[in-house]
């Protein structure tokens, strides 16, 4: 197993992380949704202790280290006194700002800048939930930065021979959704192991940054609905990428799984079994996550890979680890002697946060796809 990279932020970086937040009641992230750049008014804001303003005094002078004054910082934001401001301010023209072409149907002109990472990142003003008296947007909406095209040449598959498809997993976006398999797992609904085909939507569980991610640097883009009807699709693309794709049918299962070379970016995919009724449009959940019960599995297709367990539920990959697997049903029918056995891959992280937080980790996570 290849250490993907461990980064450690230093006390410089932290400081200057610390020094650019206001003290105001505002906060920006709850795991992957973004809250609002509106103020919660307060009675009060509390006051700074003493030992903070003199440990400012003495790290100004060089009489404290920077570590000691970061952990002053720290307690601060621990404490509930600073608190991270959402507002992005950007200089750049939202015309000059290339969107995935899932998106192109919007107005974006009507998008909200957030902040500036890897992407330009945007919110929709309309997309989001109320919880706990915040807004809180339903999804990122990532943007290429034209000043930032050396970086996206060295991530992209523009200028480059190999072919790529990224997998939208709409079978797992319509689980999701309300009326869904996971109202019947909640006891909310009996029925609902059969559900309506939904439209696909950008949400953290359906992998929606990746997906945005990927198809900004040229990934084809392929979808669950795509692979179950026609399974040889996949043989025309030397690279498969598989995300959340959590819910999928046998055929699709198999067409994954037989294809060469196949990178899954995302645990907990392949988990679960369903029939698909085009007639109806619907989709069936048949074995997987516990179900059935009289017969309860947790993995639908009772394969062997599954990563599920730990690693779904590290969101933010700060040590994220790729290593591959040797699946022996993609070396079915192959002359493994001329062109060598299967190239398959895995991740100990669900990386979606990364895709619009994290400069450092998500051009990690793309030069890595690229290169495998």
């Amino acid at each position: 197993m290849n250490q993907f990279f461990n980064r450690h932020y230093t006390p410089a970086t932290i400081l200057f992380f610390l020094l650019i937040v206001s003290i105001t009641p505002t906060t920006i992230l709850n795991s992957w949704a973004i809250h609002t750049d509106d103020y919660i008014q307060t009675q009060e804001i509390p006051p700074i202790p003493v030992w903070i303003k003199n440990n400012a005094g003495w790290w100004a002078k060089g009489q404290i280290d920077d570590r000691t004054f970061v952990s002053g910082l720290v307690w601060l934001i621990s404490n509930g006194i600073v608190k991270v401001d959402s507002i992005g301010i950007s200089f750049l023209p939202i015309e000059d700002v290339m969107f995935s072409f899932m998106l192109r149907n919007n107005d974006k002109h009507e998008f909200t800048h957030i902040h500036s990472s890897l992407f330009e990142v945007y919110v929709h003003p309309t997309e989001f939930l109320m919880e706990d008296g915040l807004q809180k947007w339903l999804s990122p909406l990532l943007g290429l930065n034209p000043y930032k095209m050396d970086v996206y040449n060295d991530l992209a598959l523009w200028h480059d021979p190999q072919k790529a498809a990224v997998i939208f997993p709409v079978f797992t976006s319509t689980a999701y959704a309300e009326g869904g398999f996971y109202d019947y797992y909640r006891g909310n609904c009996d029925h609902c192991t059969t559900t309506t085909l939904k439209p696909p939507v950008l949400l953290f569980t359906s992998s929606g940054n990746a997906v945005q991610a990927l198809t900004l640097l040229g990934y084809d883009l392929l979808n669950d609905i795509q692979v179950d009807q026609n399974p040889d699709i996949l043989k025309k693309y030397d690279k498969i990428v598989v995300l959340h794709n959590e819910y999928v049918t046998r055929a699709e299962f198999d067409a994954i799984t037989s294809h060469p070379k196949v990178i899954y970016l995302y645990p907990n995919a392949l988990y679960a079994e369903i029939e698909v009724d085009y007639n109806d449009n619907t989709i069936t959940l048949i074995r997987g996550h516990d179900y059935p019960p009289e017969d309860p599995v947790s993995n639908g297709f009772d394969w062997e890979f599954d990563n599920t367990h730990p690693y779904e539920f590290d969101t933010e990959c700060l040590s994220m680890e790729v290593y591959s697997i040797e699946d022996w049903r993609s070396n079915v029918g192959i002359d493994i002697a001329r062109i060598g056995g299967n190239q398959h891959w895995m991740t100990t992280c669900y990386p979606e946060v990364p895709f619009y937080s994290s400069e450092y980790i998500s051009i990690a996570i793309l030069k890595t796809i690229k290169d495998l």
